[in-house]
């Protein structure tokens, strides 16, 4: 078989060259060709091999350059955990209240009483969002049910809050810049999870946060990490509270779901912390991380005995009985333990009562005593008013309804909206919520 001619050498030329043997691969490098390319015709031009087409840089975040103090609009999508988990039932209690039945049999023929209710509950909905961006409150209650049935997270046109945001420049959640201008957020975990769960919020809606710091000039994510790490701005430990890596973070804020990875996982600790609120520590202006410090405590006393563990109660996620769940627990005023020992409220009962007995000085965990951890302390015989009686209330409150004995809207607890939405699901006629 004939030799294949380089397609690129001018016919004269061809001609001279066929008698003579040279290797094809010399004859294709004269003509700037390779032994890969395929044959053509004589006179056919050859094409150029095809180039990758570039791939366009990545746009520059546009927090780079965000320095402490900025506030900043983003979608809650944007902001990355810096923890690994949260107290679901403190998320179940925001969507308990925050999502009402509107159109409740309870108070059909009364629209003032529904009004009340619906105040109470989606109102405050508005209310936390309107906070926790740095605007206080909401503007005004809703003046009617269409009012308050037309209000929407998503549609700012819907609602108002009193301020503009950032006013309140304390009450806003706080992120820190990180490498390529990713945002970690340092504060809120809780809120926006609630906000991401939510009917008419979710991964897209709109919030505003703080910037505390910008560790973008990082020169590695090891070296931001331990920036973090150094400056108390991120909780390495999961929910057995051993060390974790940052790679073993959720990717974002929310529940786990089996649709939705990246979520984040369940403290049930970090959910009795909660509830101890008010009862056995304040939590004003306390240091980074004091929940978990309390419930790392918590986690210790359980093991050395002096705590009994999830087991012994009805908690609601063993197949507990609701109604057990949610039985009421007391202190009198001699500080001795009333009613249902065995509920949900008993549990936290039991906690407050351990956390209150700490001197002090003692050291819950990390170094921080009882005392910089917001510790309340119980007094047996105290007045009303008093910190001691405002706790007892607040304990005897976690697992109220929301209808008083003459048939009125009031305010429920945390434990009632918490364990009732872990049960039912949003508040809806004819499911087990009771109406």
């Amino acid at each position: 078989m004939p030799q294949q001619r380089p397609a690129c050498l001018s016919l004269p030329v061809r001609k001279l060259l066929a008698g003579l043997i040279l290797p094809i691969p010399l004859l294709l490098a004269a003509c700037g060709g390779s032994d890969n390319d395929e044959p053509v015709a004589d006179g056919t031009p050859v094409t150029p091999p095809a180039t990758e087409p570039e791939t366009p840089p990545l746009a520059e975040s546009p927090y780079l350059k965000a320095v402490a103090g900025d506030l900043l609009e983003v979608a809650i999508e944007e902001l990355k955990p810096t923890q690994a988990a949260i107290g679901y039932d403190q998320i179940y209690y925001k969507l308990g209240r925050w999502q009402p039945d509107f159109t409740r049999p309870t108070w059909a023929a009364n629209d003032a009483q529904q009004l009340v209710y619906l105040n109470r509950t989606v109102g405050k909905k508005f209310d936390d969002f309107c906070e926790d961006t740095g605007r206080g409150e909401r503007a005004q209650p809703f003046q009617t049910l269409a009012e308050a049935g037309a209000a929407r997270l998503d549609d700012p046109s819907t609602f108002a809050c009193r301020d503009e945001p950032g006013t309140d420049d304390a009450a806003l959640k706080t992120v820190v810049v990180g490498p390529e201008g990713v945002l970690y957020l340092t504060d809120g975990h809780h809120g926006f999870s609630s906000l991401y769960e939510i009917a008419d919020g979710g991964p897209k809606l709109k919030v505003w946060v703080k910037v505390s710091a910008n560790y973008s000039d990082a020169a590695t994510q090891a070296e931001f990490w331990q920036r973090m790490v150094d400056s108390r701005q991120a909780w390495l430990r999961d929910t057995d509270n051993q060390p974790i890596t940052p790679e073993q973070l959720p990717t974002r804020v929310g529940l786990l779901h089996d649709d939705r990875p990246g979520g984040m996982a369940e403290d049930r600790y970090r959910s009795l912390v909660y509830f101890t609120r008010g009862i056995a520590y304040d939590n004003g202006g306390l240091p980074e991380f004091a929940e978990f410090y309390w419930g790392d405590w918590m986690r210790r006393q359980t093991t050395a005995g002096n705590l009994k563990p999830f087991t012994d109660y009805r908690t609601g996620v063993q197949g507990d009985v609701q109604t057990d769940v949610l039985a009421q627990s007391t202190l009198n005023s001699t500080l001795q333990p009333g009613n249902s020992n065995t509920s949900y409220s008993a549990m936290v009962r039991d906690a407050a009562l351990r956390m209150t007995a700490l001197a002090d000085t003692d050291v819950v965990s990390g170094e921080r005593t009882a005392a910089e951890l917001g510790r309340i302390v119980l007094v047996s015989g105290a007045p009303n008013p008093s910190p001691t009686k405002r706790a007892r209330d607040e304990l005897e409150e976690l697992a109220r309804n929301d209808v008083n004995g003459s048939g009125n809207s009031r305010g429920a607890g945390k434990l009632w909206f918490a364990i009732n939405y872990r049960y039912c699901g949003a508040p809806a006629t004819g499911t087990c919520w009771g109406w």
